[in-house]
């Protein structure tokens, strides 16, 4: 119970920030915490991520690689929300090139196009980028059965 209370409070605290300073660049470590916060507890907050790529597309020094591929995860498993495809639109292509990105757009890719048994094949393979986040299988499986 005190878990969640806790995190309750961080997801206020975090939604109010992305209301009232949406551009401001000195909130990047509160919602990189969150997206932690986020993998930790199962929780997603659509607004908050999107925030956070907006911010490293004006401050692309401090984009951190981990982070952003954690909330592609977690967009993933929103599907079949269009929230990945939302996401990468806030990715430079440079990014998208690195082979953690490439292997979850083809996820994606695989996902909206009914392709499950690919989907599975290639999450195999990619254990490392799907495992960073807890859940992931349940999510996927959840809206196929």
């Amino acid at each position: 119970m005190g878990r969640e209370k806790e995190t309750t409070k961080v997801a206020y605290a975090v939604e109010q920030l992305v209301a009232f300073n949406r551009y401001n660049p000195d909130i990047l470590p509160d919602l990189e915490n969150y997206v932690n916060d986020q993998v930790s507890s199962q929780t997603y907050s659509l607004d908050a991520n999107l925030c956070l790529l907006r911010l490293y597309q004006f401050e692309p020094e401090k984009m951190s690689s981990q982070i952003v591929a954690r909330i592609l995860v977690k967009a993933l498993m929103a599907m079949p929300a269009p929230d990945f495809s939302l996401c990468l639109f806030l990715i430079p292509e440079r990014v998208q090139m690195e082979e953690q990105f490439k292997t979850l757009i083809v996820l994606s890719h695989y996902l909206e196009t009914g392709r499950f048994r690919q989907f599975w094949d290639e999450a195999a393979k990619s254990r490392h980028i799907v495992e960073a986040v807890p859940g992931f299988e349940q999510a996927i499986q959840g809206p196929l059965t």
